[in-house]
């Protein structure tokens, strides 16, 4: 009886599947033949509307298309390491790295990226909406907008100077305050200068979503709460601030995004060593380093140029994930707030 039911019941799934296929491509059919039978029969304005309409979805495709050609070639070549005998998938979880002694773990370069990343949202994502609110709510039209060019002139700073600037200043103060806690010499080069300087570059973009979130909600909400008694720091505390949190979510999870990916500044402060680090002060090796530092020399070797490949493509991976996750956050907050 029960094997009964559960072959009925797998014949209803299957069946069911089936038509939901069949009513997916009729439904593309018909699109396809209403936009022929529009691009034949309409004239004037109507047929530039169509044309429009193509032209626009011509860039979405290619961007699909890109991004699916790009994931692919990550995977052809991170296949060989992923799938040999010799390291396969356990190399995500192994720690070391040595690819002249066969080892092959990538566990150092994810701890260091996810450490280094958590850093700068600690210190980018307070001082960023901080900031925000301040441009928002606060701040005096006359001198808003020159505040606004100045942070939007910070994110077209390139990366490279924020590194050199890093390595010639910010790593010294990093190493007196690691002299200071825990006494000895430094050099500065560790996860803590790493952090601080990914911050500084990630402000920009926290700054800039956040407070065009901020302007987004209704002047209506504000007047509402005057009316009810609260000052202005409880309304933009407690209204404005919880009305804009999908689009303060975005900001953060795209510059989560950004920093798991930044390459030249990290690559110049962070010390480039083979280990976990277990203070704030100890050097790391982040991701987008490693694939910086040894592309060109493992290039002749497969599995070695294959692990870094499996290195890209996680990353690849992470910031597919975090786009995501930020359009998933967008739509709850929105649902959630009666915006949607």
């Amino acid at each position: 009886m029960t094997d009964k039911q559960g072959t009925s019941t797998e014949e209803a799934y299957a069946e069911d599947s089936t038509i939901e296929e069949i009513g997916f491509l009729q439904n593309l059919k018909n699109g396809f033949s209403s936009y022929f039978h529009d691009l034949r029969t309409a004239k004037g304005p109507a047929r530039m509307d169509i044309f429009g309409r193509t032209m626009l979805i011509i860039p979405a495709l290619a961007s699909v298309t890109i991004i699916t050609l790009i994931l692919a070639m990550l995977w052809v070549e991170s296949a060989p390491i992923l799938l040999s005998e010799q390291a396969g998938i356990g190399i995500i979880v192994d720690t070391e790295w040595g690819p002249n002694r066969g080892h092959y773990g990538i566990a150092i370069f994810i701890a260091g990226t996810f450490l280094c990343a958590s850093i700068a949202i600690l210190i980018a994502i307070p001082t960023g909406v901080g900031g925000a609110i301040f441009l928002s709510e606060f701040c005096p039209l006359r001198i808003r907008s020159f505040f606004r060019t100045i942070i939007e002139l910070m994110a077209a700073i390139p990366s490279i100077v924020y590194g050199l600037w890093a390595f010639t200043v910010l790593r010294f103060w990093v190493a007196d305050l690691g002299e200071f806690w825990y006494g000895g010499d430094m050099n500065g080069l560790s996860l803590l200068s790493g952090g601080i300087i990914l911050s500084i570059m990630l402000l920009p973009t926290v700054v800039t979503v956040s407070d065009d979130a901020l302007q987004s909600v209704p002047k209506t909400y504000r007047e509402a709460s005057f009316a009810l008694g609260a000052t202005k720091s409880e309304t933009a505390r407690r209204i404005v601030l919880s009305a804009a949190i999908p689009g303060v979510g975005a900001a953060v999870v795209l510059s989560l995004g950004r920093a798991v990916g930044e390459t030249m500044a990290i690559l110049m402060v962070t010390g480039n060593s083979l280990q976990i680090p277990l203070t704030l002060f100890d050097p790391c090796y982040v991701m987008t380093s490693i694939i910086t530092n040894q592309l060109g020399t493992a290039y002749v070797e497969p599995l070695w140029r294959s692990s870094l490949f499996s290195v890209a493509l996680i990353l690849m991976l992470m910031s597919v994930a975090f786009t995501l996750i930020a359009k998933v956050f967008i739509s709850w907050g929105m649902k959630t707030r009666g915006m949607s």
